[in-house]
């Protein structure tokens, strides 16, 4: 309820204020993404929340990108940041540096929200001021975004597991899907970590899941554009990021648990066989991988001898 006052002027003043409060920061990292990026801000534009603020970091484009973002710059609520290339963690950790709202949610510059992304999301995490996060369903969608299937997602009491052990559902696309108060990534010192590639989202999620309370809304909120050569692919870039992540694991004592640790680490491993054997086609890695997992784990014999009879 607002209360108005005799003085008109004073009630103009505070009507303005309240319509001009940054409270959702959406940040968009793009880099030579001329093609897509006028589509992902137009979804911005027609969500039926309006009280955000849009920083798009330009990551050191060579094609027309910064031109495309400035044909929007007539909406005071778009910012852009143009800086040297210096890879989308940089990009979006550039944008959560320049961010006012009190919450943070990303969208890459080649994906897209539904109108009521923001409002249902918003809605979520402020129901309650334990929730620190909040994330949906994902709309899997082809180049054309054409849709393909949903990607759902899982209650957040099963995430932090999910999440250490590469299962493939957690939270689906979370540098397109993801909602977070602003005041964590402060408090608790969230950011991107730019010496990670593919695999920085899911360090990203490690650190959230790993001292944060979140809420899951089981509906699709955003489309994801599924493009072919996904860095994913890359298995050099895989093995590199995992471990270095494990190394992090260690560093930072996210796992204490000795037993759980093995369980989490003998897993990453037999991920990193099947990758190298499946999509690297590299059988003595695969298989110094899958020998590692079992000297880690030796209860995953059963898992092992299933991956080495198909080597």
């Amino acid at each position: 309820m607002i209360l108005l006052s005799n003085d008109q002027w004073i009630d103009n003043f505070v009507l303005s204020a309240l319509m001009n409060t940054i409270e959702i920061s959406v940040i968009m990292p793009a880099y030579n993404a001329g093609k897509f990026v006028a589509e992902s801000i137009e979804s911005i534009l027609k969500q039926t929340f309006s009280a955000w603020e849009l920083i798009v970091v330009d990551d050191g484009s060579t094609d027309n990108t910064s031109e495309v973002i400035a044909s929007f710059l007539s909406d005071k609520r778009i910012k852009l940041i143009k800086q040297p290339n210096g890879g989308v963690s940089a990009a979006r950790n550039t944008g959560i540096n320049a961010a006012t709202g009190n919450f943070i949610t990303f969208l890459d510059s080649d994906d897209t929200y539904y109108p009521e992304n923001l409002q249902t999301k918003y809605d979520a995490i402020t129901q309650d001021s334990a929730i620190e996060y909040v994330y949906s369903d994902l709309q899997i969608c082809d180049s054309d975004m054409k849709e393909l299937h949903v990607e759902k997602g899982i209650p957040a009491d099963k995430v932090r597991d999910s999440v250490l052990t590469w299962q493939s559902t957690n939270i689906p696309g979370l540098s397109s899907n993801i909602m977070i108060r602003h005041s964590v990534l402060k408090n608790k010192n969230i950011y991107f970590d730019k010496n990670l590639s593919n695999c920085a989202d899911r360090y990203y999620k490690i650190l959230l899941v790993s001292g944060c309370k979140g809420t899951y809304i089981p509906k699709s909120l955003a489309k994801y554009r599924n493009t072919p050569g996904s860095m994913s692919k890359k298995i050099s870039l895989l093995e590199h990021d995992e471990l270095y992540i494990l190394d992090r694991v260690i560093e930072k004592n996210i796992i204490p648990e000795r037993k759980e640790r093995k369980r989490i680490f003998a897993k990453v491993y037999l991920m990193l066989s099947g990758s190298w054997y499946k999509d690297g086609g590299k059988t003595a890695k695969a298989f110094k991988y899958a020998v590692k997992a079992f000297i880690t784990n030796p209860t995953l014999i059963g898992k092992l001898f299933s991956k080495v009879t198909k080597l």
